[in-house]
């Protein structure tokens, strides 16, 4: 059983480079955040007619999940403003591992074992270390990749809990995904003037904005079960694992190089998901 958790938190790790290529490709990041609040909109309120409540005790980590991932999603906004996406992508996911590990002892009395205590370390070096090339960092969009990496770890840390007291863990981030992405919505429909503009003029555009919020969906739901069933920080780490895969896709679909230099970040990733799992 905790095999196949694994596996499906690596195909999570997938989905979610999949969707942050949507993200980066889209030629308003803005409009791209908010037409993927739509579908999460839509599963959320369909999936809360069959889903009992979640328990009364996970209502406080349901309200501070939603708050954190808004607050992901406008610092994670505003790193790509100023900043280059090979960048502030690894900034922001390789810090997460190693807080997420810190958070899980203190808030979670998680502890892992020292060799995955290595693996973690390694995942987080390896993931930071795309970060690095040629290329100066934009140092004005390094406080908002650290902010985004803050924000990853909060609500990383708070889902673990949430969902092992919420009694249902689909009923739990249905309620989270359907909190944090109303205000995302009403801002695109306010920004971009209604459904016309947003769905009617332009319907293929329209359908590609969403199925990047579908695809991040099914990535999230995935982690959130893995939570109920492996420690906190093993999860952080195994799904940071999509920087690979999006050096992967950055390579076979947008022509970026794959330089010696990120193929030994690649394999010090792989080495730590390995001593994870040891």
């Amino acid at each position: 059983m905790e095999t196949v958790i694994v596996l499906l938190v690596l195909f999570s790790a997938l989905l979610h480079a999949t969707w942050n290529a949507f993200l980066h490709t889209s030629g308003d990041r803005i409009w791209q955040l908010g037409m993927m609040s739509f579908p999460y909109l839509a599963v959320s309120a369909a999936a809360l007619v069959f889903l009992p409540a979640p328990a009364a005790a996970s209502w406080p980590y349901i309200a501070a999940s939603a708050a954190l991932q808004l607050g992901y999603c406008v610092a994670l906004a505003a790193a790509y403003r100023t900043g280059d996406f090979g960048q502030i992508y690894p900034i922001a996911r390789g810090l997460s591992p190693l807080l997420v590990c810190v958070g899980a002892l203190v808030f979670a009395g998680e502890a892992l074992r020292p060799l995955a205590l290595a693996g973690v370390a390694l995942v987080s070096l390896g993931i930071v270390s795309l970060a690095f090339n040629r290329r100066r960092l934009a140092a004005e969009s390094v406080p908002a990749a650290l902010l985004t990496g803050a924000f990853i770890s909060a609500y990383t840390i708070v889902d673990g809990i949430g969902v092992r007291v919420a009694g249902n863990g689909f009923s739990y981030i249905a309620w989270v995904y359907l909190i944090f992405n109303v205000p995302l919505a009403a801002m695109v429909w306010r920004r971009y003037g209604g459904a016309r503009r947003l769905f009617l003029d332009e319907p293929r555009r329209a359908l590609h904005g969403m199925a990047g919020g579908a695809i991040a969906l099914v990535a999230y739901g995935i982690v959130i079960q893995a939570f109920r069933y492996l420690p906190i920080a093993m999860v952080s780490a195994l799904r940071e694992m999509s920087s690979i895969f999006a050096v992967l896709i950055g390579w076979m679909f947008m022509r970026e190089r794959l330089t010696a230099r990120r193929v030994l970040a690649c394999v010090m990733v792989s080495a730590g998901a390995i001593l994870i799992r040891v």
